[in-house]
């Protein structure tokens, strides 16, 4: 599988195929259809943009609006674009559609970090899914959509690095989310590591992300990174 596609025009490409995905008990940007399950939200709400924070309270920035999740892991992507947002992902996303041809709410992750083509570079913008706390759509796999936290970098890492600000940025999120939901480095884990997919791409150091959610579990101290281990989800593939 590849992360572009060649047929679709800049905005619409991404780094997964489309994915089975159960109904979900509540629609994107607080929008309802005349005919459950038919309608489909057409227009994001204005952005949110969230800069990397620091310090003790550094979660409030990304605080959901609905009661929180259980979430067990975090899953790291690129967009496999040079440009790009959340409401271009979300367009592109509301023209996918699951196994039953329902189209999908809209954009599948939970936050998307911008590389300064599209929104500002390093710059974090929790989606509709965050805030109402629903399962992504982002994975291909049933358990890492359901309790994993989906991350999107704007950017090709097959063809370059993600900049320095995007670097700071997810090393950022992922350190408060980790310490926030008790994940640790074993469940930050890289598109790929879960499905046969680039994503998130050679040039993303996911080592160095790991390196940063073992130092926030060691209250601060060095510690040599821990090996990957994922578990085995034979049968669990969604298309």
């Amino acid at each position: 599988m590849v992360c572009l596609a060649a047929s679709l025009p800049l905005w619409a490409w991404g780094c997964l195929r489309s994915v089975a995905l159960p109904p979900q008990p509540s629609l994107s940007y607080r929008t309802r259809p005349a005919h459950p399950g038919l309608g489909v939200p057409q227009r994001p709400p204005t952005a949110r943009i969230v800069p990397p924070s620091t310090g003790e309270h550094a979660f409030d920035a990304w605080k959901p609006e609905s009661p929180e999740r259980s979430w067990r892991s975090i899953v790291i992507h690129h967009t496999g674009t040079d440009w790009g947002n959340v409401e271009s992902i979300h367009q592109a996303h509301l023209k996918r559609k699951d196994k039953s041809g329902r189209h999908w709410l809209g954009i599948g992750y939970h936050f998307v970090i911008g590389n300064g083509h599209g929104m500002s570079d390093g710059q974090i913008e929790p989606t509709f899914r965050w805030r109402e706390q629903l399962q992504g759509a982002h994975a291909g796999v049933a358990e890492y959509n359901e309790y994993g936290i989906g991350i999107a970098l704007i950017g090709n890492f097959e063809k370059s690095p993600p900049t320095a600000k995007q670097l700071t940025a997810v090393k950022r999120l992922v350190s408060v989310l980790a310490r926030r939901y008790g994940i640790d480095s074993r469940h930050v884990v890289g598109h790929s590591d879960i499905k046969a997919t680039a994503c998130p791409g050679k040039l993303f150091p996911m080592d160095e992300v790991r390196q940063s959610v073992l130092f926030t579990w060691s209250g601060g101290r060095r510690s040599a990174p821990a090996a990957l281990h994922v578990a085995s989800l034979k049968g669990t593939h969604q298309p």
